[in-house]
């Protein structure tokens, strides 16, 4: 729904704020001038300039139309002589000095206070107490407020009406007149409209709710030496509060159209201090609201709380976090359309003790390059959010070229969609794990770009994870999911531990495109679980596209995984090492796979090392392998293992040879063992017998044997028994009444894997 004009508000209340007197509002106010006074309002309002045109005292239609009155055509408007009685004057004092039996409206000249104001009789004592800045509401000398008072011509309340003269210098005075009065009147909202101007703000703090729309002007901080270091004596810098609010209040609040601009300088140390906006929600949920919308805030100073800072550490859940805006334990956050740049500390922070922050980004830039040196960047991150709803969610947003870490979602549910993390060298670019320290669940990423990431693209250690249609390149580690990591919950009950299997994992049709070249790691997708009781459960659709990657930026590995449980589905191409690595204690199961290992690259379907897997452990179904294996390399690979015999079994896979080492393939829920046997003649009612090794059967499996001779064995009866391990024994017993001589023939045993 659109937003009603301040003109339809006040005319659908009928009323001022006190309940006693309409207030005059632009439209009555022209409706009441007509034409004549409609331009020249149009033109103070619109423009700003007129004023500068007429002489103090002067009647304004005579300067409208270039003569003394209006032209002939207005002779019969319905507007009386009265109301062409209104002059020009240059200033405030001027307007309270005139005689309003003979002046009814008022040009006021006074720079950056621009506009109209009309003589309106009635009770304005609390108007006036409360425009303590003369804004909008003037008391004229020689009269009492509670007889009348000149009331400005207004759409929307514009700071400069309240002394913000918008060249730099310290309105903060101003802002909070302005604020107040529109509070006031209940309308809640100011503006500014001229975007060259700049106002410096210090510590000016919001009690109720209010919007501000600066219309791109641009607000300063004040940037000083705040401190003092305690051990060498050295000044400290940092940027007061622009804007903040506390517990008490817990007002909700809109930003929109503004620079904030830190004014932080590098030559000076930055080691302490405030956030620039510092909003507050109330100590329990209830309706509290931020919203910011088209802002930029660049040039706030590091909020780095080292030894000797003289500046106490923060106490509000995570004390190494320090940040240029933080927005705490409200209940809705909208952020839309904002540039966050050059600033050495962390950028943005959105927490909540309780989880009840609804947080949603859209279009958020973020940037660590310096504004006056942009191939130079600030370390720190540009995105903290923590412990908020699980509702949040972030959209078509883009990081760039950061040292630490882009994005910390440390919070349980989140959905990343459309999203880039570009340029990150030296740590992650999408981190629901920071520090390798907490465990959050059930977020979804999806269609987001990675790229120029040294170290992991996503990092998690949740359940209920789902990463698809993400695209990834020159990342070290595209995707990385570690368990058993330790929690802080004396910090905060949210910090829990992780000391649990992660479960319900699924990464699905992504696509690593190269991975650095710089650091060894490789592993598209990896997880990293603690034990046999502490796993990860992971599902993979698809672990690359066909496309190969370019030579000095391959993967080592495609999925790479200790204590997992693992199951696949799709096309796996890219590894050169081992499309899959298994170690520690796992299982995989396979099902409508394509295995593609790149020729000539020595590269292992699957390698287990050190790995633990008990029956039918690996089991692959419907799966092929569509290229051919390099010497030396294998489909499975083995280095160090405890299998059971019945560990890897390949069933429906005609075209996945399954080749190893040293290691038992069971094909189809079968063994298979076969030999050349020339028996001698066997006379009628005799028998003769031989052995065939079938790896992998043993006596204590009471398994079904099948033998197969590939020349007639009519008139014989063929038995086949697993006599010992690795062993079963054929016997060909004559039941004929003369004896039989068979051929040379190959001999082919199954044993059948019903008891594993």
């Amino acid at each position: 729904m659109e937003r009603p004009e301040m003109d339809e508000i006040l005319e659908n209340k009928g009323l001022n704020a006190g309940g006693k007197l309409p207030l005059l509002t632009r439209r009555a106010m022209l409706s009441s001038l007509g034409i004549a006074g409609a331009a020249l309002a149009a033109g103070s309002v619109i423009g700003g300039t007129l004023g500068t045109s007429f002489a103090a005292g002067r009647p304004v239609s005579g300067e409208v139309y270039g003569r003394k009155g209006p032209p002939d055509f207005l002779a019969a408007d319905s507007l009386d002589a009265s109301c062409c009685s209104f002059v020009a004057v240059a200033t405030r004092t001027e307007l309270k000095a005139l005689d309003t039996a003979a002046t009814a409206v008022a040009f006021l000249g006074e720079s950056g206070r621009e506009g109209i104001l009309e003589w309106t009789a009635g009770d304005y004592s609390a108007h006036i107490a409360a425009d303590t800045a003369e804004g909008i509401f003037i008391k004229a000398d020689a009269i009492a407020a509670t007889t009348g008072a000149w009331v400005r011509i207004y759409d929307e309340i514009d700071v400069r009406w309240f002394g913000a003269a918008g060249d730099g210098s310290d309105v903060t005075a101003a802002f909070a007149a302005a604020i107040s009065l529109s509070q006031f009147l209940g309308l809640n909202r100011i503006v500014c409209k001229n975007s060259t101007k700049q106002f410096k703000i210090v510590e000016l703090r919001i009690t109720d709710d209010i919007e501000i729309d600066l219309g791109g002007a641009t607000i300063l901080g004040d940037f000083g030496a705040w401190g003092t270091h305690s051990v060498n004596g050295t000044p400290i810098y940092w940027t007061k509060n622009v804007f903040y609010s506390v517990e008490a209040d817990a007002p909700s609040v809109t930003l929109k159209n503004m620079t904030i601009n830190g004014q932080s300088s590098p030559a000076n140390p930055m080691i302490g201090g405030t956030p620039l906006i510092d909003f507050r929600g109330p100590a329990s949920p209830a309706n509290s609201k931020v919203t910011m919308e088209n802002i930029v805030m660049t040039r706030g100073s590091n909020r780095r709380y080292t030894t000797g800072s003289g500046i106490a550490a923060p106490t509000l859940l995570l004390d190494a976090r320090n940040m240029e805006i933080l927005l705490y334990n409200l209940d809705h956050v909208w952020i839309d359309d904002c540039t966050l740049r050059s600033s050495p500390g962390e950028m943005l922070q959105v927490q909540s003790d309780d989880a009840r922050t609804a947080l949603k980004i859209n279009r958020l830039y973020a940037t660590k390059a310096r504004d006056g040196n942009p191939s130079t960047k600030w370390s720190s991150s540009a995105l903290n959010v923590l412990n908020c709803h699980r509702s949040s969610e972030m959209r078509n947003s883009h990081f760039y070229f950061f040292t630490k870490g882009a994005v910390n979602w440390e919070s349980d549910g989140g959905l990343i969609d459309s999203c880039t993390f570009d340029y990150v060298d030296d740590s992650n670019g999408l981190d629901f794990n920071e520090a390798g320290s907490y465990r959050f669940d059930n977020h979804t990423v999806r269609n987001c770009y990675f790229r120029n990431i040294k170290n992991v693209g996503i990092r998690t250690a949740g359940s209920n994870e789902l990463f698809e249609n993400n695209t990834f390149e020159d990342v070290n580690l595209p995707i990385r999911f570690e368990a058993g990591v330790l929690g802080n919950p004396a910090r905060g009950a949210w910090l829990k531990t992780n000391q649990v299997p992660l479960v319900n994992n699924t990464v699905r049709n992504n696509n690593v495109i190269s991975c650095n070249a710089s650091h060894t790691g490789k592993q598209e997708i990896s997880a990293l679980g603690v034990s046999s009781s502490i796993f990860i459960e992971l599902k993979v659709e698809g672990g690359s596209i066909v496309d190969r990657q370019p030579s000095i930026k391959k993967s080592l590995f495609g999925v790479w995984g200790r204590h997992v449980r693992l199951s696949l589905s799709g096309y796996f191409g890219n590894g050169t090492n081992a499309l899959v690595y298994l170690t520690g204690t796992a299982t995989c199961f396979a099902r409508d796979c394509i295995f593609a290992p790149e020729a000539g690259e020595s590269v292992n379907v699957f390698e287990f090392e050190n790995l633990t897997v008990g029956a039918r452990g690996i089991v692959l179904d419907n799966s092929s392998r569509t290229t051919v294996l390099d010497a030396g390399n294998y489909d499975f690979r083995t280095t160090t293992v405890t299998f059971n015999r019945n560990s890897i079994n390949v069933n429906n896979s005609p075209d996945f040879v399954g080749t190893t080492n040293n290691a038992i393939v069971n094909r189809d829920e079968r063994l298979k063992g076969s030999k050349s046997f020339d028996p001698a003649s066997i006379s009628s009612g005799a028998s003769v017998s031989t052995t065939v090794t079938v790896a992998g059967c043993r006596t204590s499996d009471a398994d079904a044997v099948l033998v197969s001779a590939s020349v007639s064995t009519a008139g014989l009866l063929v038995t086949g028994t697993v006599t010992a391990i690795d062993t079963v024994t054929v016997v060909y017993a004559n039941l004929t009444g003369s004896d039989l001589d068979l051929a040379a023939h190959t001999l082919t045993v199954y044993v059948m894997k019903i008891n594993a």
